[in-house]
């Protein structure tokens, strides 16, 4: 330390962090955003494996819905030449497989010569009422034409299929001009994931432009209050500043994506990577204002011995835990502990020796008698007068206030649920968030599983068990459309016979006829019709299944019911879609969410009896957390807040950032005791000496990761909110439960060093 504080190391290590910075800073514009749920799926495992072969064979899953909106009467004619003209234009708009509307609906059937024809349900709205009336019942009861309306007659939607190859950006905005281009009298919505990924994107960029700088405004003004002079404010500012380019630039040299995962990056480094900066800074000044008298860097190096250890400890803690995040199975959430760690681990190096080298660029500050006489009446010197006070006087009150707050915590694990349906992430009276209940509540959903079947797909044995299935699948409440091979040779069979015929509107009664009336609507130009159920080869045919909402729970409970269905089925080769992604993210959430909060207890507990050498510390370190763990999951559960994506990060950044606060305490605890060996007046010095530091930091964090409650996205919203109760609780912890276990604890020692006094003073005076 002498050394770099010497002007030779002192210019070195500037420059050095200098070149560091513009490596990094030359990173960033590689920087992209990547939104695709798939992706936080690692490797070619499970429903991701299954939905590539099954769009490999039909094309695109991914559907997109234009939702066109009346308060009543939406059978009108403005409203279907509205439609034909928004149909024709998308069916020529890139990225867009398939496109079909109201006027895309035929009927099949047996012509006066014998001769199957496939005619438009309708090609105008007729204008006498009862006729009309009885075009909108025979829309309704079409096994086609129901897709395309709603049951009330207030919506109509135009169902778009993807191409894979083309991005959600380049597809939605030409979507969106499309409809722009033809106006109308009807409200229109847009739903489906691929929209739903574009208006993630897009509210990741704005959060990233908005928040940021919130969050660095509320941390000038949280250090201006905390130091009231400009080193205070400058030095941990740029540490934060430093440290977020350095995991920016990381993050652009390993080309990882942000994600909605990864905004928490920057905010989790502003919260925390100034922690150790206030620390020097706050003993820094109550080393003057102790009315110490040296030079600049006689005080800076004192500063430097006596926090050195606790600031080096408290850095590993946190990065420890923060690490207990590589246990998840979730690729973002992986690369989220790694680079805020490495940023944490940067800013750890900046804050332990650039901080010092630059304080020595500073004038002695000048600290007045008035200004100390304010401090002692402060409102933080008082609230650690106050908890002084009860850890000396009543530390078994306070030990059982915390033990029954525990176990009301621990009730309220149990109506903690986890649910990552992403349909949830925006507020409810977002206009996207509207387009998406509409969806869900009229037509079907958007997100659909397809029940794929392999091998002998058109024999009569297959079939009629497809047609079992189809029966009952539709009697599922879970199950919005079912859009059926068994149904659809059906409606065929309405082409080869009249009504009066056996075969109407029945299965084929062989294969090679099932095969007949295939080519049959191949060869007239209705191809896309049955690409989307049954292979060209005639060796795969699938049950598509629409979910009625987003929901895990929703989603479970319909799998399971198609699993239960057409268990044992010698031919079904798999049940996958684009929305059981999230059941299977959601079980890696659960088994993430166990393995981090071991992996981070673990860690943190180990580093505390290594560098404390005692076993009873390092336990002491870890019940705050184990207490502010319970109080974080019992709080989800009675306030109804989901396990998902983002909140299932909570618990290893709150372990990894809350264990400061006790190391702290406990390191400083350790050397008053040396000095008095007296526990009640070492952990009351204590308190009021690093107590003050330790709000200081508490504070900064919470701070910083308030501004989450200002995202756009309702889960980033509760991880704020929630990281800000459970730091609180950490503080809390550290500043009472800590404090009172140690008093009890050493109470022994006490009387045995008051013994030991005793017998000396006995021994001299005889």
């Amino acid at each position: 330390m002498v050394n770099i504080l010497s002007n030779k190391y002192k210019y070195l290590f500037i420059v050095i962090t200098i070149i560091l910075i513009i490596i990094s800073a030359k990173q960033i514009p590689n920087l992209k955003i990547d939104v695709g749920f798939d992706n936080y799926i690692p490797g070619e495992v499970g429903n991701k494996t299954y939905l590539n072969e099954i769009d490999s064979i039909f094309g695109s899953s991914e559907k997109i819905l234009i939702i066109l909106t009346k308060d009543r009467d939406i059978v009108n004619q403005e409203t279907f030449n509205r439609i034909k003209e928004l149909t024709k234009d998308l069916e020529n708009t890139e990225g867009i497989e398939h496109c079909m509307s109201l006027k895309d609906v035929i009927e099949i059937r047996l012509d006066e010569d014998g001769i199957t024809s496939f005619d438009p349900i309708f090609t105008e709205i007729p204008t006498n009422p009862v006729k009309k009336e009885k075009l909108e019942q025979k829309i309704l009861n079409n096994e086609m034409g129901n897709r395309f309306i709603s049951k009330d007659l207030t919506s109509t939607a135009i169902i778009l299929t993807k191409t894979d190859s083309i991005g959600d950006n380049v597809v939605i905005p030409s979507i969106q001009k499309v409809i722009k281009n033809h106006p109308g009298s009807e409200k229109v919505y847009i739903g489906g994931l691929p929209f739903i990924r574009q208006n993630i994107k897009y509210y990741i960029k704005k959060d990233l432009i908005v928040l940021l700088p919130l969050a660095l405004l509320m941390m000038v003004i949280m250090l201006y209050f905390s130091f009231r002079e400009w080193k205070g404010i400058i030095l941990p500012f740029m540490v934060v500043i430093l440290s977020t380019l350095f995991s920016f630039g990381l993050m652009g040299i390993l080309h990882w994506k942000f994600s909605l995962v990864s905004i928490l990056l920057p905010i989790m480094l502003i919260a925390i990577a100034n922690d150790y900066s206030i620390h020097l800074i706050n003993l820094y000044q109550e080393k003057y204002r102790s009315g110490n008298k040296g030079n600049i860097k006689q005080v800076i190096l004192e500063v430097y011995r006596e926090l050195r250890k606790p600031i080096l400890l408290t850095g590993l803690t946190t990065i420890g835990g923060i690490l207990g995040l590589l246990t998840h199975k979730m690729i973002p959430a992986r690369q989220l502990g790694i680079l805020t760690a490495t940023g944490i681990a940067f800013a750890l190096v900046l804050s332990l020796y650039l901080v010092p080298v630059l304080l020595c660029f500073y004038k002695k500050p000048e600290i007045k008698i008035k200004n100390e006489e304010k401090r002692k009446k402060s409102v933080t010197n008082r609230i650690l007068n106050i908890f002084s006070e009860c850890v000396t006087r009543f530390p078994r009150k306070v030990i059982f206030v915390f033990i029954i707050l525990a176990i009301v915590n621990i009730i309220g694990i149990f109506f903690l649920k986890i649910d990552t349906n992403i349909e949830e992430y925006f507020p409810h009276n977002s206009e996207i968030k509207q387009g998406i209940n509409l969806v869900n509540k009229k037509f079907g959903g958007s997100q659909y599983i397809s029940v794929l079947f392999h091998g002998d797909i058109l024999s009569t044995d297959c079939m009629k068990r497809i047609d079992q299935y189809t029966k009952k699948i539709k009697k599922i409440p879970e199950a919005g459309h079912v859009i059926s091979p068994s149904n659809f040779l059906k409606n065929l069979s309405k082409g080869m016979y009249s009504k009066d015929e056996e075969g109407y509107m029945s299965l084929p009664k062989s294969k090679a006829e099932a095969q007949q009336n295939i080519g049959l609507i191949r060869m007239s130009g209705y191809d896309n019709m049955v690409s989307r159920l049954i292979d060209e080869n005639n060796e795969n045919t699938r049950i598509l299944v629409s979910v009625r909402d987003g929901s895990n729970s929703t989603g479970k409970a319909l799998l399971k019911k198609l699993r239960k269905i057409t268990k044992d089925d010698p031919l079904l080769y798999c049940i996958a879609g684009p929305g059981l992604s999230k059941i299977q993210i959601s079980d890696m959430v659960i088994r993430g969410q166990i393995s981090s909060i071991i992996a981070a207890f673990a860690i943190i507990f180990i580093l505390i009896v290594l560098i404390f050498r005692s076993f009873k510390t390092g336990i002491n370190g870890c019940i705050p957390l184990v207490l502010s763990s319970l109080f974080l999951f019992g709080l989800m559960g009675f306030c109804h807040i989901p396990l998902d994506i983002v909140t299932a990060m909570l618990s290893s950044v709150m372990i990894g950032v809350g264990v400061d606060y006790t190391i702290h305490f406990l390191w400083r605890y350790k050397l008053e005791y040396k000095k008095y060996h007296d526990s009640k007046l070492a952990a009351a010095n204590t308190l009021k000496t690093s107590g003050r530091g330790i709000i200081f930091n508490a504070f900064s964090v919470i701070t910083g990761f308030s501004v989450l409650i200002f995202s756009d996205f309702i889960p980033l919203r509760y991880f704020g909110f929630l990281i800000v109760i459970s730091i609180f609780s950490c503080l809390i912890c550290a500043l009472l439960l800590v404090p009172s276990i140690v008093v009890l604890t050493e109470q022994k020692k006490d009387n045995i060093n008051e013994t030991k006094l005793n017998c000396i003073k006995i021994e001299k005076n005889e």
